[in-house]
């Protein structure tokens, strides 16, 4: 009973199965040609999960290099920002808005998340509450850079960070570093390095890490007029996973202050570059680089070949930061009384002195009686977005794209958010396929 009987009517479902058979499948090329054609990243993710057949043509990574990605803004997801700390009553009536203490992702305008605001803990599994109150340092290509909370009895001195890997959703817990080699300041400048960075080809993770990576520190004891390298490798042997350090104070003409502006490193041409304010043999203000050889820890300082420091630079050192351009070269930026100073090497040949290249209204009004200009925050640099806000009024930020100067208020933003700890999350589209799909193939 129920069955249809022989020379009874076809089911709707017969006729659909039947249908569908006398369809001749599309070549791969085609289909390869189609897929090609989706115009945006979750569309074409979502496309890699219909069936077998389209799974493996996506994560064929001919296909992820030969697609054109998202530029710009689109690459840029948000802002991972730690909250101010809360006292116990404060924490007991906001937790139920807030159901973590991890660090949280405030969406950037545009951002493919959409405009839901996220946490740390979306993205790596953390069911020992390690990530808690997690204060983000750097961030590069998927790799985050926190320190965690100290542990009962830890000294005042000792560091315990951690490396979250956002594409394989795990962290990674570095040895406890004794910092007190550095004065009260403590570290002053941060690198989260990838495989990539250094070289590495196709790898294996090593045992009781998610990846490949490289973390850098710079210190200074400026009673002792010194300076240290800090390094961590997760692909050295078991034995040799602890942090080495270097006194690099005799690489350092005397003479020169830093790191200035962004705390984490602009990383360009096999190194990590952090800026540097000095006196030149002429007593004229001048500009170096701190270089760290990704490869080899090599330490070198370069003097940028600038004819004529700015005034507002020479003034406004603080506000001065060392950048990447849209091309991956290195590049100055300057927020002064709302007006955007880039300067670069104009003909990017690498010899020239660099020069002014651009100088843009921002598009919001100075702030605090007309005299507050916007300070930067932190940089995406594949975005070229620049995270900014005034410092009298720390609930409202904005968005500034470092090529228009165009602004958009973060519709995310409170005061609750420590603006000091803001770091840019940014997705490399192809790695982000790649790490997804090639596991399940």
């Amino acid at each position: 009973m129920g069955e249809r009987e022989s020379g009874g009517e076809m089911s709707e479902h017969d006729s659909a199965a039947a249908a569908a058979a006398c369809c001749p499948a599309l070549p791969e090329d085609v289909v390869v040609e189609i897929l090609e054609r989706v115009s945006d990243v979750v569309s074409l993710f979502r496309c890699a999960f219909a069936c077998k057949q389209w799974h493996r043509l996506v994560a064929d990574p001919a296909f992820l290099r030969r697609r054109i990605w998202p530029e710009g803004g689109r690459s840029l997801l948000g802002f991972f920002v730690q909250r101010h700390h809360l006292s116990v009553n404060t924490m007991r009536k906001v937790t139920k808005h807030f159901p973590t203490r991890a660090p949280a992702l405030v969406p950037a305008p545009g951002s493919v998340l959409g405009p839901e605001r996220r946490f740390l803990t979306s993205f790596v599994r953390d069911d020992i509450g390690l990530l808690d109150q997690a204060k983000p340092l750097a961030v590069r290509d998927g790799l985050l850079l926190v320190r965690i909370w100290p542990r009962p009895g830890d000294k005042k001195s000792i560091l315990r960070l951690c490396v979250c890997d956002l594409l394989a959703g795990r962290w990674n817990l570095l040895p406890a570093l004794d910092a007190g080699l550095f004065d009260d300041q403590g570290v002053r400048g941060y690198a989260v390095l990838t495989a990539a960075d250094h070289g590495a080809g196709p790898h294996r993770p090593v045992d009781g890490y998610s990846t490949v990576f490289q973390v850098f520190l710079i210190g200074v004891r400026q009673d002792e007029r010194q300076m240290y390298l800090l390094k961590f490798s997760s692909s050295a042997t078991a034995s040799h996973r602890v942090w080495t350090s270097y006194n690099c104070s005799s690489q350092i003409p005397r003479g020169l202050w830093g790191p200035f502006g962004c705390r984490i490193a602009a990383v360009s041409g096999g190194a990590a570059h952090w800026l540097f304010h000095g006196n030149g043999p002429d007593h004229a203000p001048s500009l170096y680089t701190l270089d760290v050889s990704v490869n080899t820890g090599r330490v070198s300082m370069t003097k940028l070949p600038l004819d004529v420091l700015p005034r507002t630079i020479r003034v406004d050192r603080d506000n001065v930061w060392l950048c990447l351009n849209m091309d991956g070269r290195l590049s100055l930026c300057c927020l002064n009384k709302n007006i955007l100073l880039t300067l670069a090497d104009g003909d990017q040949s690498g010899t020239d002195a660099w020069h002014l290249t651009q100088a843009i209204v921002v598009g919001v009004e100075v702030g605090l009686f007309g005299i507050e200009s916007l300070s930067s925050v932190c940089i995406g640099e594949k975005s070229g977005t620049l995270l900014a806000l005034y410092h009298s009024e720390p609930d409202r930020a904005y968005a500034l794209d470092l090529q228009s100067g165009s602004t958009t208020k973060i519709a995310g933003w409170n005061r609750s958010f420590n603006y000091m700890t803001a770091v840019p999350c940014e997705i490399n589209w192809q790695v982000f396929f790649m790490s997804r799909l090639r596991p399940l193939l």
